[in-house]
């Protein structure tokens, strides 16, 4: 299997075993930046497409889309093959971030840790949120969640991954439902567990991934 390259003094060896510690996950996607999107075609992942497709029913022309985690442009690669969305990234890696403004997809880019919140934007600033393949860095999932449900107007949509170990493992079902009774969303959608990374044997069939989508109230 192909193996994704890393910074010396990194601890994140690899992407199933995951890390919450923000620098590394900076020095892993930094190292990885140039042979991200050849490597994940190789390993079939469709996750942005599968999040596309969950999320434009919910967006009209012009609709401003944070793209949470964005790394090099991928969702809005997607995005912007479906609508004329103002799409903005934010995203910890500097190189991954300057891969995505090669794309020219999105209006702004922003460097930003994502565990540093509440997050550099103002309050219903975007119509829709969409975070795919980031929240397994983030040790508080529940925190930057609510603070999507801030940046997305009422009625916007939020859409986000996770992979189906941690859904059990940090119980994001209590979680969806959790904000929910608090009024700050609904949820409207809870995928199955599908395909990840069927082409990376650490994944296989084993690891899969979870949408969801859910409406700012």
């Amino acid at each position: 299997m192909r193996r994704t390259p890393r910074s010396q003094d990194s601890p994140l060896t690899s992407l199933r075993e995951g890390t919450t510690d923000s620098r590394a996950v900076e020095s892993y996607y930094d190292d990885w930046a140039d042979g991200y999107d050849k490597t994940l075609a190789e390993w079939r992942y469709r996750a942005p497409e599968d999040a596309c497709d969950l999320l434009t029913p919910h967006l009209a022309d012009g609709a401003r889309v944070l793209d949470v985690g964005c790394g090099t442009g991928l969702i809005a690669e997607s995005l912007s093959q479906r609508g004329d969305y103002s799409i903005d990234g934010m995203d910890i890696s500097a190189d991954s971030l300057q891969q995505a403004k090669r794309r020219g997809h999105y209006a702004r880019l922003l460097q930003h840790d994502l565990q540093d919140l509440p997050l550099p934007v103002p309050d219903n600033a975007y119509d829709a949120a969409v975070s795919v393949g980031v929240l397994t860095y983030i040790e508080d999932g529940d925190a930057l969640l609510r603070d999507l449900c801030r940046c997305v107007g009422p009625g916007g949509a939020i859409t986000f991954t996770q992979r189906s170990d941690l859904w059990e493992e940090r119980d994001f079902a209590e979680t969806i439902d959790r904000i929910a009774r608090e009024g700050l969303w609904t949820h409207r959608h809870v995928s199955p567990p599908r395909p990840y990374l069927p082409g990376n044997a650490d994944f296989s069939d084993e690891i899969l991934v979870i949408h969801t989508l859910c409406v700012v109230s």
